[in-house]
């Protein structure tokens, strides 16, 4: 019978785990040297020990790291180790050894099953502890999640895109408009006649004379048909109706036209005129783009883009929202505090207008190059702030905060 010697009380959870998993890095490196194979390489393993060229991969990346807790995430887990020391018996490995991993193994598992739970719950516990693994913890789960939630929701798509032009106000120096440019590439129905809405407007109320409106000045409510941008938009273009829902809009996707296997890129673009305040004083709230995720999607890309005789050397801060149990978040209210969640970093500051092309979605710039001829504005004065990340995970809100100067 194996002997297990961790104590529970011999210095923190990450000390025990880093002694354990140097330990094992040690036997199982010891082994992987005694297999009899000319170069120590996933094909030449699946040819001696007939091992999977995945899990002989992740053995030999993972011995090979510095960090011990490194080679612990990159473990293939419990049974990929037991594959290995029991093909190496076959292939008259030493005993001694084998042995000897055997131990290594049987004593991390005790601290996993004693001190963590799963395998599964010890890779999250060392993402805490090593920031890069951290990054590839999330995105994996973040895609499971995706796949999930597009099967649930019946519904996916490969980009959701918002942006925000923010530029001085004709009417009133003391206000900034702001028009907006969202939509999906490559959206597609799962399940026949699955309900599809895209939510747009603001988490507070506007200024009272603020409203919203089309490029061609007709305003956005029930009365009047969705503002979609059909030049870049999929045609046959399907048809939208708005319904209002408090201070948001939702736009309600019209019959089956977008039926199961079609890909549709959608793009729509409205104004606000009057929206932020220009400067403290003017009005007690920051300004705050921002989107709120409402359908599954591969890949979110939010953009900024500030006029520059708007707040010079002011830069947003970046906010992310749960809105999964109270709905959408005012930024403002401290009671939301408790519904951030991390962000995967701050904008990133990209200049001119030019430089926000991007592969996934094709004209993007001319979009934008569109609203901005439509609005008669200058699209070369305004500086850009882009936020991009890999499948978000779904009801989460982003907002980014300007505060005005004095």
């Amino acid at each position: 019978m194996v002997e297990i010697t961790t104590q529970k009380n011999g210095g923190s959870l990450q000390e025990r785990l880093i002694s354990v998993a140097e330990d094992l890095r040690e036997a199982v490196n010891a082994v992987i040297q005694e297999v009899p194979v000319a170069v120590k390489k996933p094909s030449e393993f699946r040819r001696v020990l007939k091992l999977d060229p995945t899990l002989s991969s992740r053995l030999l990346r993972a011995v090979r790291l510095a960090d011990p807790l490194a080679t612990l995430f990159r473990m293939p887990g419990l049974n990929g180790i037991r594959q290995l020391l029991s093909a190496a018996a076959v292939v008259h490995v030493d005993p001694v050894l084998i042995e000897r991993a055997n131990q290594a193994l049987s004593t991390l598992e005790h601290v996993v099953a004693t001190e963590v739970g799963t395998w599964q719950e010890l890779n999250a516990a060392i993402t805490g502890w090593l920031p890069d693994a951290r990054l590839e913890f999330e995105l994996a789960n973040r895609q499971t999640a995706f796949r999930a939630m597009s099967n649930l929701k019946g519904v996916a798509a490969d980009v959701d895109f918002s942006v925000a032009l923010i530029h001085p106000s004709r009417e009133d120096p003391d206000w900034a408009d702001r028009a907006a440019v969202a939509g999906m590439v490559r959206m597609k129905r799962l399940r026949p006649g699955t309900p599809i809405s895209f939510l747009h407007g603001c988490s507070v109320a506007p200024p009272v004379w603020s409203q919203h409106y089309a490029l061609d000045g007709r305003p956005v409510d029930p009365e009047h048909p969705v503002p979609i941008i059909p030049e870049f938009s999929s045609r046959p273009t399907p048809e939208f109706e708005v319904r209002p829902g408090g201070t948001v809009f939702h736009y309600l996707l019209k019959g089956d036209r977008v039926g199961v296997g079609s890909l549709v890129d959608l793009c729509f673009g409205d104004i606000t005129p009057r929206r932020y305040p220009t400067r403290k004083g003017v009005d007690d709230r920051p300004a705050m783009p921002g989107y709120v995720l409402d359908l599954p999607v591969k890949m979110v890309l939010f953009d900024v883009l500030v006029h520059e005789d708007l707040w010079p050397g002011v830069k947003p801060e970046l906010r992310m929202y749960d809105t999964t149990g109270r709905g959408v978040v005012d930024a403002c209210d401290p009671e939301r505090d408790i519904d951030r969640v991390e962000t995967a970093g701050p904008m990133q500051e990209m200049g001119a207008l030019e430089r926000l092309r991007v592969a996934e979605v094709a004209h993007y710039v001319d979009m934008v190059q569109h609203v901005c001829n439509r609005l008669g504005w200058d699209s070369s004065r305004f500086r850009a702030f882009r936020y991009r990340i890999d499948y978000p995970v779904y009801g989460t809100q982003v907002s980014a905060i300007f505060n005005p100067p004095e």
